[in-house]
């Protein structure tokens, strides 16, 4: 029967990659299991059906027959089959000299279903298509052909992670067509309609009437946290029963904070707490895929832009030290809110003769991205859009060069230079480095001698690279 079909293809297509992988290593055997730690340390691979889908080829197109059966109007269900391929072997038995038997088997496998890509054309010794297909499949039209999917490390990553185990060395392929056809139904009475009922719904384009505020600040600041401020509507058709209206500020969506009910005039959502482009929002709502004509609402206080984007907090460089500030509605007194990786810190702001904005940066920002927010003298504590400040690690110019018997060390100074993932950067080229406790020195051995002449250094700290400096090897 049809339904066997995916049933079918696993088994042949396991049969086929055992009856080769046989050859190299006789005990070798191929598996069906979910992967993972679980699977057995003999040697072979585990074949894992993934993710079943429906194939777009013959999707709702009458089912055209096969050589044992004529053709019907019902549609068959087409289907694509993910399967991921992972070798086995005996981890104790890998090493330097012999190499690792699992990847033999994982390239004895590939290897077959690359020379061998149509299930129903092969006929080996051990395989034979003619016998080990199913009935089905060899009656079908359409042949069972195997590819490579072009699956990243990403998408791989997210598949075990989907299972809920670490990853493994795998590859992922793909099997299609097959086709499963459904019977013939018996043919039933049609039922009796006792009652009928008709509920009309007017749909059209919402319309906006006005929004409360027509300007103001994104968020505020309650209880320290930051809470987006709330936005009214009004208008008509803002919904309708069953359908829930979209309301998008600035192109992006926003909730809710309360369902649309009738009569669909008035709508509260939540303002975002980040736009991409302002100081002035375009304000739609969309209900079935129809979007109303925008009304503006005014960010205020807009931060158009900080400088710099990137600092190392060098005392030698003064710019690194004070962040300028433009935009729109700074308006004195107020402060300045960088939210990072070690929680809120916050700087008053200063306002010169010539009305520029700036405000010290903390010394004590950790290293990586914070949100810049201008933070308002007002009673509600009104918030800015946020800009994005990266702190980067900090490393001193003149960093000391010395000779060991067949290498140089390299000891730097600076700051923010501890961490659990180190690489020091010579000349564009990452060393990986051991983790580092001390915050303001860092010690590497290259493992051969530096060529004389000038070179440029920095040091990644967990993902977060430092400027590079230059130094100078003296000839040897």
């Amino acid at each position: 029967m049809s339904v066997q079909g995916i049933n079918d293809v696993t088994k042949a297509l396991s049969q086929l990659v055992e009856s080769q992988i046989k050859r190299s290593v006789s005990s070798a055997t191929v598996t069906l299991l979910p992967p993972g730690d679980t699977l057995p340390e003999d040697v072979g691979v585990n074949l894992y059906l993934y993710r079943v889908a429906e194939s777009p080829a013959i999707r709702n197109q009458p089912w055209r027959g096969d050589r044992s059966r004529g053709p019907s109007d019902r549609p068959g269900l087409g289907l694509q089959l993910h399967y991921l391929l992972t070798p086995r072997g005996k981890a104790s038995e890998a090493n330097s000299t012999s190499g690792d038997v699992a990847h033999t088997m994982l390239g004895v496998a590939m290897l077959t279903l690359h020379q061998h890509p149509v299930l129903n054309d092969v006929h080996l010794q051990g395989f034979d298509a003619d016998a080990a297909l199913s009935q089905h499949l060899q009656d079908s039209y359409e042949k069972v052909k195997v590819t490579i999917s072009t699956v990243g490390i990403e998408e791989l990553s997210k598949i075990w992670a989907t299972i809920n185990q670490p990853y493994r060395l795998s590859v992922a392929y793909e099997v299609s067509l097959v086709e499963l056809v459904p019977e013939r139904p018996e043919s039933v009475a049609p039922g009796t309609v006792s009652r009928t009922r008709v509920e009309v719904l007017p749909l059209g384009r919402p319309r906006l009437a006005a929004l409360a505020p027509a300007s103001g600040a994104l968020a505020r600041l309650v209880g320290g946290a930051v809470t987006a401020n709330p936005l009214a509507i009004s208008g008509s058709l803002l919904g309708a029963t069953g359908l829930d209206p979209v309301v998008l500020v600035g192109g992006r969506p926003v909730p809710l904070q309360a369902p649309a009910e009738p009569p669909f005039t008035e709508l509260t959502a939540s303002l975002p707490l980040e736009l991409d482009a302002g100081p002035q929002a375009d304000v739609r709502v969309s209900l079935a895929g129809s979007a109303s004509d925008p009304l503006a609402f005014l960010v205020s206080p807009w931060l158009a832009g900080i400088t710099p984007v990137r600092t190392a907090l060098d005392p030698a460089l003064p710019a690194d030290a004070t962040l300028a500030l433009t935009g729109q509605g700074l308006a004195a007194p107020f402060t300045v809110r960088f939210d990072g990786p070690g929680g809120p810190g916050t700087s008053p702001g200063t306002v010169a003769a010539d009305g520029t904005t700036s405000a010290a940066v903390p010394a004590d920002l950790p290293n990586g991205a914070h949100q810049v927010r201008v933070v308002l003298g007002d009673a509600d504590h009104s918030l800015s859009n946020p800009r994005t400040l990266q702190v980067l690690p900090r490393v001193d110019a003149g960093p000391a060069v010395s000779v060991e018997p067949g290498r140089h060390r390299l000891d730097l100074t600076g700051a923010r230079l501890d961490g659990s993932e180190i690489r020091v950067v010579l000349d564009g080229v990452a060393h990986e480095a051991s983790a580092n406790a001390d915050p303001a020195a860092l010690s590497f051995r290259f493992n051969r001698l530096l060529g004389s002449g000038r070179h440029a250094v920095a040091v990644e700290v967990d993902g977060q690279r430092s400027r590079a400096v230059a130094f100078t090897v003296p000839p040897g």
